[in-house]
């Protein structure tokens, strides 16, 4: 009976150790690349079955590729590749999608540009870690610019 409750212990441990390791090899990956700014195009906030996110296209023309080894962006290593073209996903809470769906839409007529920071490490897949609405984070944009909301 003893030894069946510790198998029966490890098996319900082992999806929670499996868990934790996968947070802190991501957490390590992330804390260990080098931040690279990557222009964005394309919006999309909605997705019923993973929640609200900013689905988006690197713009490499937009994209110095000068903070990347040799000078030549790394553009197989970005994004899962889609029916249409590489998509990338940015996730944000839901309470700012729309808002954040506004300024997209109106990006041209307000003079804005968006941004992504990833952590990259060369032949890994890079995390995305922020989103920039003309060179600042976006909830921070969001603060100075609360007209821009409605």
């Amino acid at each position: 009976m003893i030894k069946d409750m510790k198998i029966l212990s490890a098996l319900f441990a082992l999806p929670l150790f499996c868990l934790m390791a996968w947070a802190v090899y991501l957490t390590y990956n992330r804390d260990t690349g080098i931040d690279v700014r990557v222009a964005v195009q394309g919006y999309d906030p909605r997705d019923l079955f993973s929640g609200r996110y900013i689905q988006y296209t690197i713009d490499w023309d937009k994209t110095p590729c000068e903070q990347f080894a040799d000078g030549v962006c790394p553009q197989d290593e970005f994004c899962a590749e889609a029916r249409w073209g590489r998509q990338c996903r940015f996730y944000i809470p839901e309470e700012y999608a729309s808002t954040l769906d506004n300024l997209f839409m109106l990006r041209n007529q307000n003079d804005l540009s968006f941004e992504v920071i990833y952590s990259y490490k060369p032949k890994k897949k890079p995390i995305a870690k922020r989103l920039l609405i003309n060179g600042l984070d976006w909830r921070e944009y969001l603060a100075l610019h609360p007209a821009d909301e409605k």
